[in-house]
């Protein structure tokens, strides 16, 4: 007796609604998820300035259609799988099915339909499909609700697939083609293509060098701590700290991730390459040469890493040879939002999401959605080391709003907190991975490896205000939260920097803690004369690695100033007005769309008006002299302060005089000649 064969019947309607179900299932996920974003991309300071009648551009539109295709491509093997295993269905069954063909592929799909929701609620709270936490996310026997509904219909699916094996003749083109396809689609959601390994396979490290490393971690505050919190379970930092030259004293010459970087890059402050803000325009950038250029001459490849690129847009022509990022432009800030479609969600955290979906693939801005392995598995994937490396890469976790897959974001500040403690714990954890990677690859050993933060964060702590005791509630609130908002905010622009050597690369001095006025400005000259043995000239840092050798030399750097200045904020938020109404209509004459590049860039006409409404302040190890601008544009108030014990003053003339207050006049000099033509005069004269 012969096996019965797959019903030749109503196959190309059962594909035919198969499809239809898919495509069905994405129109109700866009419909609920256009309905977020009408709720949202208004909202988003950046999306709303983004006019719908401006024109896209050949980039973005190449983006978006790519976008579309990999959702209906994705959506449409969704389907073909549930029609797949409807017919290994009916042949597994002995003798006619119970039900018809369309009821089995709709009962799959639903099933399937179901297990994909149910998975992106319990791995990402933070989706627009996720609503509130609920019973999916409480644990039974050791196993998520979704784990084990996972593991049934697993073990459904292997059942059917076996028996319909032995019942299938074995020329049967239809059998085949739904086994196949079953398994081709099972492949492509799980484990995804193996194409970034075959391209940039890693190799072990070759003799020359020493590597030099940069890792950037994102928002981190010098101190390591939470307010009322005390201190985050950093062991993996705290262990690279204990055998490092590190800086009590660092600061930032700008507290926003763009403008910090460019400064390590190129030891040059803010003025002097006019990265004044987030999203300047590429082309007035003035960068210069960078370290990078430096070392790629020397036989270096550079490679430049980072899980997040909205607001620091750093390419190849910052002296890279490669770049490690997500897309980098409009299409992040659109997809972030546009691309939280629950079969998306759990496609993008697979090497398949690399390809079918990189705008979401390890991408930190899509945080309800991000995992921080899936990261460190792309910089394995994509970073070859077959000779002397300069290696910058850039963790964002810790960074606002501090979640990430299997997190909501939080609400309110006493969550603030609570959330930016377990992001600081999430960050350790990557930093040790990325390490451990560093070590497989043989970069560790023969290596520099620095680590810093490009600026700290402020919580609510007493110590992140030096306004507490003198001033107004507005100008305390705005001090207390965030960075790049007030230099009277010592967390802000305080960072973390140290630096430490592995293997038989040559220590840059004896380790321990130094209290020296530093700035990230210093670490392009002290990198550039550790490797050359000469610390170039046209920077605005200075090399650190005479007085790491000599310590005795420090006392030189007590009379040094550095500076810092904050970011772009509206004008409405300066002044202390809150309502969202305004500060949207107010970005949305701040930024645009360049249609050539795909870019989101500061309007270069706004510039100006940025300039006017920055805080500046020149520091020296005890002192602080801060100019801050009237938000209502009645001058500018110069506050004075002894930073360790913080009751600043206010000024009662345009220059201080030098033989009654020297400190505070030398700081005045060095203010004005730090940012020629941009101070006016004070306007808290007698």
């Amino acid at each position: 007796m012969n096996p019965p064969r797959l019903r030749k019947q109503s196959g190309w309607s059962g594909l035919v609604l198969s499809q239809l179900l898919a495509f069905g299932f994405l129109a109700g996920c866009l419909w609920w998820a256009v309905r977020e974003l009408a709720l949202i991309l208004p909202n988003d300071r950046i999306t709303a300035s983004l006019s719908v009648q401006q024109a896209l551009g050949p980039i973005l539109q190449r983006q978006l259609l790519l976008f579309g295709v990999a959702l209906m491509v994705s959506h449409a093997l969704f389907g073909f799988a549930a029609f797949a295993l409807a017919r290994l269905t009916e042949t597994a069954i002995a003798g006619p099915p119970p039900v018809r063909r369309g009821w089995l592929i709709a009962g799959w799909f639903v099933l399937l339909a179901g297990l994909v929701m149910a998975v992106n609620t319990t791995l990402h709270p933070a989706s627009f499909f996720s609503g509130e936490v609920s019973w999916w996310r409480r644990h039974a026997f050791g196993l998520y609700p979704v784990q084990a509904a996972a593991i049934a219909t697993g073990i459904l699916v292997t059942w059917i697939s076996t028996r319909a094996a032995w019942r299938v003749q074995r020329g049967s083109r239809v059998a085949t083609a739904a086994v196949a396809g079953t398994i081709f689609v099972a492949l492509a959601f799980t484990a995804g293509p193996a194409l970034p390994k075959v391209f940039e396979a890693a190799s072990p490290a070759a003799a020359a060098g020493p590597h030099v490393v940069i890792i950037g971690i994102d928002s981190l505050r010098n101190d390591l701590s939470v307010p009322r919190h005390g201190k985050a379970a950093t062991p993996h930092v705290e262990a690279f700290l204990a055998g490092a030259s590190s800086f009590s004293d660092a600061t930032s010459p700008l507290p926003r991730t763009f403008g910090a970087w460019i400064s390590i890059l190129t030891g040059r402050h803010p003025v002097t390459t006019n990265a004044r803000v987030n999203l300047m325009p590429r082309a007035l950038v003035r960068e210069g040469d960078t370290l990078a250029d430096v070392l790629r001459t020397r036989g270096f490849r550079t490679i430049y890493a980072t899980d997040e690129v909205r607001f620091a847009n750093i390419d190849e022509s910052y002296g890279f040879d490669r770049v490690v990022t997500p897309p980098i432009g409009a299409v992040d800030f659109l997809l972030g939002y546009a691309g939280d479609i629950p079969l998306v969600n759990l496609i993008a955290s697979t090497p398949a999401g690399r390809w079918l979906f990189p705008s979401n693939h390890a991408n930190r801005a899509a945080n309800g959605i991000y995992r921080p392995a899936a990261f460190v598995r792309r910089l394995k994937n994509e970073i070859r080391i077959d000779g002397p490396a300069f290696l910058a890469i850039h963790l964002t976790l810790a960074h606002w709003p501090y979640n990430w897959a299997g997190w909501p974001e939080p609400g309110t500040p006493p969550e603030y907190r609570a959330a930016y403690r377990r992001a600081l714990e999430e960050v350790d954890g990557q930093f040790d991975a990325v390490m451990q990677l560093l070590a497989e690859k043989g970069v560790l050993d023969n290596a520099l490896v620095v680590l810093l933060s490009d600026h700290g964060e402020a919580l609510g702590a007493d110590t992140d205000s030096m306004l507490r005791k003198t001033g107004a509630h507005r100008e305390i609130w705005d001090s207390l939260w965030g960075h790049g908002t007030s230099v009277m905010s010592p967390n802000q622009y305080g960072v973390l920097l140290a630096m430490r050597t592995y293997g038989r690369a040559r220590p840059p001095g004896s380790p321990g803690r130094y209290d020296w006025p530093v700035s990230l400005e210093d670490l392009r000259p002290t990198l550039e004369e550790y490797v050359t043995g000469k610390a170039p000239v046209n920077v605005d840092g200075i090399s650190l690695l005479p007085f790491l050798q000599q310590p005795e030399l420090a006392s030189s750097l007590q009379a040094r100033v550095r500076f810092t200045e904050t970011d772009f904020n509206t004008p409405s938020t300066l002044a202390g007005r809150y309502e969202a109404s305004g500060i949207i209509d107010e970005a949305a004459v701040y930024y645009e769309l360049e249609p050539a590049s795909g870019w989101v860039q500061f309007r270069a006409e706004r510039l100006p008006e940025l300039l006017a409404h920055k805080q500046r302040a020149a520091l020296s190890s005890h002192s602080l002299l801060a100019a801050i601008p009237d938000p209502k544009g009645g001058g500018t108030r110069y506050l004075y302060s002894d930073r360790h014990n913080p009751l600043p003053r206010p000024l009662a003339a345009a220059r201080p005089d030098p033989s009654q207050d020297p400190e505070a006049a030398r700081l005045w000099e060095a203010l004005q000649a730090r940012f020629p033509g941009e101070l006016p005069a004070p306007s808290n004269l007698p």
